[in-house]
């Protein structure tokens, strides 16, 4: 059995030549996983390698792995198809939608015209995909394609199909393993951190509509959307002024209750601050009116943000409802979770530290909060210099000469 190498698409194939039992000549291609530049000694160690594992098909055309005999290797997108099978009811369900999302919608009909098998996909094939979904992948009828942030997430998928299929023997190296992402020519989208005067004045136009008092918890708290939602009345003591933030309302294709936050940090208790309990108390008491007044069409539940009949607010409602108030009254469209970095922009204006914010906020680690901490900072540089401009007048010429 030989070995050598060739250059495809800028990658290091490696082609083995043998002669199978009956003697005919044949020979099989294999990708090292190696770019041309600077690899060529990597690229010559995984060719005697592959030499080393391919040794038995002087033998005949089986391939065996240490569990003995195993079938060629299957249609990549296969392999896909079963690995998100096993996931099934086996993760959370908003995990397993976004899961599914990215296989239906993107991974299998961009593989499948390929019809690679397992042991065929190299990181050009992860790479050039990349790309492809980078340029033209979004499905909504507008054209362009997808922020580096959301295929960040088919990575995952990918990768753990890949790390899967190493554990299981079936190739000897994961393709999606360092592959480098889009470059993104568009600059990052950066959140917005409201100051205590922008955020009042956002608050006036709220005054009255449903989502008031979400909006207002949500701003004092710096909650996530999930953490507003999945707000309970049995969440909080109005005897020890108390607020405890351990439920968390999600949506991908279906609405999730969860007993649980997206962190353990995220669950938290927190003072039940005066203005907040005056404004849940008399919240309380206009749900208890709205009971009385729809009767048996009142949808009862313990959750505290919700419509007059008791209906439960959807996570996607709230944004588009929050965001065209805010529209109709001719205020920057920001998200809603700009809220929660708005309290954050608040709390450091009124001298609090990182480890305060870090645990008002609960961020699981100190650097989500020093990433937020730094935006921050630049903006209030940026503030103070403009604020500072046309302070001082030099005098003119005209008037040293008078």
């Amino acid at each position: 059995m030989t070995g050598s190498l060739r250059i495809q698409n800028g990658i290091y194939q490696a082609i083995i030549r043998y002669k199978d039992i009956n003697g005919n000549k044949k020979s099989i291609s294999r990708s090292t996983g190696y770019e041309e530049k600077g690899n060529k000694k990597k690229a010559d160690a995984k060719l005697a390698e592959l030499i080393i594992e391919f040794k038995h098909l002087e033998k005949g055309d089986i391939i065996y792995t240490t569990e003995g005999v195993k079938k060629e290797c299957e249609l990549f997108t296969e392999v896909v198809k079963k690995w998100l099978k096993s996931k099934e009811n086996r993760i959370e369900r908003s995990t397993y939608e976004g899961y599914e999302s990215y296989v239906e919608c993107h991974i299998l009909p961009y593989f499948e015209k390929l019809k690679l098998k397992l042991d065929e996909v190299t990181p050009l094939h992860i790479k050039n995909y990349y790309e492809d979904r980078f340029i033209r992948g979004r499905r909504n009828g507008k054209g362009g394609g997808l922020s580096v942030r959301s295929i960040k997430k088919h990575s995952i998928v990918l990768k753990q199909v890949f790390k899967e299929a190493v554990i299981t023997e079936q190739i000897m190296r994961n393709p999606a393993s360092d592959v480098p992402f889009p470059k993104n020519e568009k600059p990052e989208f950066k959140g917005v951190f409201l100051t205590g005067d922008e955020a009042n004045e956002m608050l006036q136009v709220f005054s009255g509509h449903y989502l008031e008092a979400m909006v207002y918890v949500t701003l004092y708290y710096g909650l996530r959307r999930s953490e507003a939602l999945g707000l309970k009345w049995s969440a909080i003591d109005f005897e020890n002024n108390k607020l405890r933030i351990n439920h968390t309302v999600v949506k991908h294709l279906s609405v999730e209750y969860k007993n649980k936050t997206k962190t353990d940090a995220s669950k938290r208790t927190l003072d039940l601050l005066e203005d907040v309990k005056e404004l849940l108390l008399k919240l309380k008491d206009q749900q208890e009116e709205n009971r009385k007044l729809f009767g048996k069409e009142y949808k009862k539940s313990e959750y505290i943000f919700k419509h007059a009949d008791g209906t439960l607010f959807h996570p996607g409602s709230v944004t588009r409802g929050f965001q065209r108030v805010l529209k109709n009254n001719g205020l920057n469209i920001i998200r809603f979770h700009d809220l929660r970095h708005s309290t954050a922009s608040i709390m450091y204006d009124k001298g609090c530290d990182l480890k305060e914010i870090q645990y008002w906020l609960g961020h699981a680690d100190i650097e989500t909060t020093l990433q937020i901490y730094t935006h921050i900072s630049k903006f209030r540089e940026k503030a103070t210099a403009t604020n500072l401009n046309g302070i001082f007048k030099l005098k003119s010429a005209d008037a040293k000469r008078a």
